[in-house]
């Protein structure tokens, strides 16, 4: 008897299962958000080429860096509302997220040339920011406007 009720529940569970309807809740497409995810996959498209033609980098490298671009623009979306709201915390996560990317270039690059090419470029944006920070000083600006020059001053 028992054996035929698990049998019996089984079946009844089974067939409610198979018979039921799979119902997926699609939101209309929403064509900003499209038009948005465009524009940048275009952005990092236009990025990683210039990233390519600029480091001579091969198709196993440019690969690289176009989804290091495409991380780096879904993240730069995902803090751009903080930046009105509290622009303290949008400027430390720009700051992690710039360094981040260039770490995942200079991971990316292999040759002598494409690492002198990156440390020179690293060495210039130093001397940039050193040059800014110098003159913001004298002009007495506040550490977080300083610290958003710096962040500004950003080359890959």
């Amino acid at each position: 008897m028992k054996q035929l009720f698990a049998c019996a529940l089984f079946l009844i569970t089974s067939l409610a299962a198979v018979s039921a309807q799979s119902v997926e809740a699609n939101p209309p497409a929403d064509k900003k958000k499209s038009t948005q995810t465009e524009a940048s996959e275009n952005e990092a498209r236009a990025a990683a080429e210039a990233l390519a033609n600029k480091y001579d980098l091969n198709a196993d490298q440019a690969k690289q860096v176009y989804a290091v671009q495409q991380r780096k623009l879904r993240n730069l979306s995902e803090i751009e509302p903080l930046k009105a709201e509290k622009r303290n915390i949008y400027l430390s996560k720009l700051e992690s997220l710039q360094q981040g990317t260039l770490t995942s270039l200079r991971k990316i690059l292999r040759t002598k040339e494409q690492i002198a090419l990156y440390d020179q470029t690293q060495k210039d944006m130093r001397i940039k920011r050193a040059e800014k920070r110098k003159e913001m000083m004298l002009e007495k600006a506040s550490k977080e406007d300083i610290q958003a020059a710096m962040l500004d001053i950003y080359e890959e």
